[in-house]
This record gives C-alpha cells, structure tokens and sequence, in this order.
C-alpha cells in the first residue's frame, strides 16, 4: 500500500494526516499466506501485499477462504479490527482487539457529540440539509433558512417531516399515484424498501469498518436499531428514489427486481464531487459520509462535510479531513 488510494477502493486511508492508517476491503477472499513483508492476500480481481503495522481495519466481504490462526494473532497483536460481512448476512461478524488506553476512542466522541444538544442537531441539520439540496424538487421558499436556526433535534425533525410531505406529493403525483404515501401499502414503496434496504447494508459495513456505532444516531435518535446508518442514508436517499421513479415509468413485470437492477448499476456510475475536485464511483458517496462523520467527531476538521455528487466549482477547496476512496482527481467530470 502506498500513499494514494486504491482505485479499486481495496484500501483507503481514514484521514489525510500523515500518521494515517489504511482500512481495508477484501471482496471475495480465495487465499491468505505468510510472506516476507507481511501477508499475501489473494481476492476475487487481484492479489496485494498487506503491512498489519499500518493497518486499522479489515473487511472481508463475501464468500470467504480459510484465516489462518497466525494471521488472527497478528490482527491482535497490531491491534487491526476484522469484519465478516455477506449481503444475506444481516449483521456481520465484528473481531475487536482488548482495548488499550492508547486506543482512538471514536465511540465516547460518538455519544459525547450525541449529548451536546448543539452538536446534535449541527449534525441533523446538515443531514436534513443534504438529503433535500440533492433532490430534484425546489423546497418551500424560506426552508435552508429556518431550518440553520434551529437547535433542537425535534425541531429539525419537525422541519425534515414537513418538507418530506411536500416531496413525496410531488414524487408520487408525477408517477400517476397522486394520494399515496411513502407509508402506503404500494409497489412503488415497496420498491423503494428494497433500495433502501440496499443501501443500508452497504453503509452499515463501513459504519462498522470505521468504529462507530450503528446504533447512536443523531437525526434518528431511537437507540434500539442501526439509526446512525438510516443518519447517513438521507444525503443520498436521492440515488434510489430516482431510480424507482425512472423504473417505475417503464412499467415493468417485476418493479422491485428491476429497480435494484439499475440501483447498482447507479451505484457503479462515476461522478464529480466538489468539495475534493476529484471523480469517484457513486457507491464511494457512502463510503466517504461515513469518513466524514468521523473525521469531524475527532476534530480533525471544523466543518461536516458529507461528499455529494456536482458540477466543478471555483473557490478555495474546504478542509474536510479525510480522503474519498477510489478518488481520482486526474479525471474529467462526467458530462
């Protein structure tokens, strides 16, 4: 591994101090050995040499060869956590070393953020923000406004609640559905269950990658099930609502089939994301919110910034304190 990410995404680094560590993702794992400069890794699309010393995590995802006890030593010994993750599997496997008192404590800055009413609702704004800047529909005149005065979470939620009616009117009156809701026993939200559920698997393994806790959200504030994923979903719920819309119109036999169909392929489509001037995989959106939550929550930068898709802009780049993975700034922006 050297200093630049990984294009494929197998590794990428958490920050961009130069102390960093990399967290690692193994798709398809076929063999793992001893070698002289660390382990020998063979996957499903390549093979790499992997250095544990500067190494924080590791994810295997999908079917996967034999570990080896030397190796699960050594992930104890460097103090390197170890996922197990398959998309049937609802909850992955999580091997945590003891914990040390040197050790990042991200989960006490999770809850202590969670705490402060401020920084609570400093994250349920920006959420809130981003999740309706990334739709295609205007919000009511007035709403960015009132919604960067608030300081309660409820009041964000109040907020999030009434703009959301006025979306899903528009969503469903331009699909011929005026009258249904999102709660509404109706292909079009069962489609979009199925989508979300997507999405919630992919940002629950790197919720989990990086340390947090699925379930102490900020915008979700429920602590009996994953409410920091459903946090981090809302900036990009805009990706699969617009593939079922765009499905739905093409009248297909099986809606829900068809609309996760396109929802990966949405996923796979590269996009330019302005706040690091550089193009990644749509997917790597969701993979960055999750740097970027953590970033902010050790105070490596002031501001939260959450990765969205965009048009080149000028200015001075923001500090954001991590690095998107799979980046590549030598590319063009799409269209």
């Amino acid at each position: 591994m050297n200093e630049f990410q990984h294009p494929d995404s197998i590794w990428t680094w958490n920050s961009s101090a130069r102390s960093r560590r990399a967290s690692l993702w193994v798709p398809y794992l076929q063999t793992i050995k001893k070698a002289k400069s660390g382990w020998e890794v063979a996957y499903n699309g390549g093979e790499f040499v992997v250095d544990l010393r500067k190494t924080e995590a590791i994810l295997f995802y999908g079917s996967s060869g034999d570990l080896p006890l030397a190796f699960l030593d050594d992930l104890a010994a460097h103090r390197v956590v170890m996922l197990i993750h398959r998309r049937n599997l609802a909850d992955p496997y999580v091997f945590y070393p003891a914990a040390r008192r040197d050790d990042i404590d991200l989960l006490t800055a999770q809850i202590t953020a969670r705490e402060n009413f401020i920084r609570a609702a400093y994250v349920a704004r920006t959420l809130v923000r981003e999740r309706f800047k990334a739709t295609r529909y205007p919000v009511k005149e007035g709403f960015y406004q009132q919604l960067s005065k608030l300081r309660k979470i409820e009041e964000v939620r109040n907020a999030e609640a009434l703009q959301s009616r006025q979306y899903w009117g528009r969503f469903f009156s331009e699909l011929g559905l005026e009258g249904e809701t999102r709660r509404g026993k109706n292909p079009v939200s069962a489609a979009l269950d199925a989508c979300s559920f997507f999405l919630y698997g992919v940002l629950l393994r790197w919720v989990l990658m990086h340390k947090l806790s699925p379930a102490h959200g900020y915008l979700h504030v429920t602590t009996g099930y994953p409410s920091l994923v459903y946090d981090l979903m809302e900036p990009y719920r805009y990706i699969l609502e617009d593939v079922v819309q765009k499905i739905y119109l093409t009248q297909p036999k099986d809606l829900t089939a068809a609309c996760l169909s396109e929802l990966k392929f949405a996923l796979e489509t590269e996009v330019f994301v302005p706040s690091h001037r550089v193009v990644v995989r749509r997917k790597n959106l969701l993979h960055g919110a999750v740097l970027s939550l953590r970033a902010w929550l050790l105070k490596q930068t002031d501001r939260l910034v959450f990765p969205t898709e965009g048009q080149r802009i000028g200015g001075r780049k923001p500090k954001v304190g991590y690095r998107l993975p799979g980046a590549d700034s030598q590319k063009k922006a799409p269209g």
